[in-house]
C-alpha cells in the first residue's frame, strides 16, 4: 500500500516529468512488492484436512520459488556480460532505446560475431559471489522468518532498501556538491554525490524505522541501526554493481524493467546488506 501510493503520487504528470528516476524506481519496486505480496498470501493458505494436527502451509514452496527464479534471471544476465556476443546484443538493445551511447566500449560489435567469453577477473568473480550469497540469504531469511512467525520482516529490509535509493537520489539532487567538491566514487559512479549518500542514508533510516516499529518486533532503536546498516551496505552493494557495469561497458544490466535495466539493477542495493542482516537475524534470535 505504501508503495502503491508513492507510485501513484509520482504518476501525477508534474511530478513525473521532474522526477522520471523516481517514478521508475516506485514502479520496478513496486511490481517486484506485488509479486512477493502474491506469493506470501498464496503460502499462508493452510490445510486443514487434518484437524487434530498443526495446520500446514502446502504452497509455502512459492517463496523459495520466487528467489530462485530472481537468482536464475540474475545469473543468466551475468553470464550474458560475459559472452561478448550476447553482450554485444544487449548493448545494441540499451542504445536503440536511448540508455546508452553509442560511444561505450563494445558499442560496435556485431551481434554475429562468433561465440567468445570474456577472461573473468577478481571483480567478475567478487559480484557473481555476492549475488549468489544474496540469493541463499534470501531464502535463509524467508525460512527464519517463518519459523518464527514475524512476517513483516522481510517487508522491513526491502523497504529499507527502496527508501535508501529515492533518499539519496532526492538530498543527492538537492545538496550534490554543495558541502564536498568531489563525488562519492567519482570513477564508478559520477552521478552519486557524498551529500545524497550521507543525508540519504539517514533519510531512509528514519523512514525504514518508522515501518519497521509496526512491521517488526524489534524495539525502536534496533530497527533504527539495522535500517541504518540496511542503507549504508546497499551504497557499497551499488557501488559493487556500479564498477561491474563499467568493466564491462554497459549501462544497464538488462531491459526487463521497463526504464531501470535488469533484476541486478533492482537487486544491487540488497547485495551485501541482507546477508549481513540475515546472519545478525539468525545470531540474535
Amino acid at each position: 500500500m505504501v508503495v502503491s501510493l508513492t507510485w501513484a503520487l509520482l504518476a501525477l504528470p508534474r511530478l513525473r516529468k521532474r522526477l522520471p528516476k523516481i517514478y521508475l524506481i516506485a514502479r520496478s519496486w513496486w511490481l517486484m512488492l506485488a509479486a512477493l505480496c502474491a506469493c506470501y498470501v498464496i503460502a499462508k493458505i493452510t490445510d486443514n484436512s487434518q484437524p487434530s494436527q498443526p495446520p500446514t502451509y502446502p504452497y509455502q514452496w512459492l517463496l523459495i520459488a520466487f528467489f530462485v527464479l530472481i537468482g536464475l534471471r540474475g545469473s543468466y544476465e551475468i553470464k550474458r556480460l560475459w559472452c561478448l556476443r550476447n553482450k554485444a546484443v544487449l548493448i545494441h538493445k540499451l542504445q536503440a532505446r536511448g540508455l546508452q551511447a553509442n560511444t561505450q566500449p563494445f558499442s560496435q560489435t556485431s551481434p554475429h560475431s562468433p561465440q567468445a567469453y570474456t577472461r573473468l577477473n577478481l571483480l567478475d568473480l567478487l559480484f557473481s559471489f555476492a549475488f549468489i550469497t544474496l540469493i541463499v540469504s534470501l531464502i535463509a531469511l524467508q525460512q527464519l522468518i517463518w519459523q518464527r512467525e514475524q512476517y513483516g520482516v522481510l517487508f522491513f529490509v526491502l523497504y529499507a532498501s527502496q527508501f535508501n535509493d529515492i533518499a539519496q537520489y532526492l538530498c543527492g539532487r538537492l545538496l550534490g556538491h554543495k558541502l564536498f567538491k568531489r563525488g562519492l566514487a567519482s570513477t564508478i559512479s559520477p552521478n552519486k554525490s557524498i551529500e545524497g549518500a550521507l543525508f540519504g542514508s539517514m533519510l531512509a533510516a528514519l523512514l525504514a524505522t518508522l515501518l519497521g516499529i509496526w512491521l517488526t518486533p524489534f524495539s525502536w532503536w534496533i530497527c533504527l541501526l539495522a535500517a541504518y546498516g540496511l542503507a549504508v551496505s546497499g551504497i557499497a552493494g551499488d557501488l559493487l554493481e556500479s564498477a561491474f557495469k563499467r568493466q564491462h561497458g554497459v549501462k544497464d544490466t538488462g531491459t526487463m524493467l521497463a526504464g531501470h535495466g535488469g533484476v541486478l539493477d533492482r537487486v544491487d542495493s540488497l547485495l551485501i546488506g541482507v546477508p549481513l542482516f540475515t546472519l545478525f537475524y539468525w545470531l540474535l534470535g
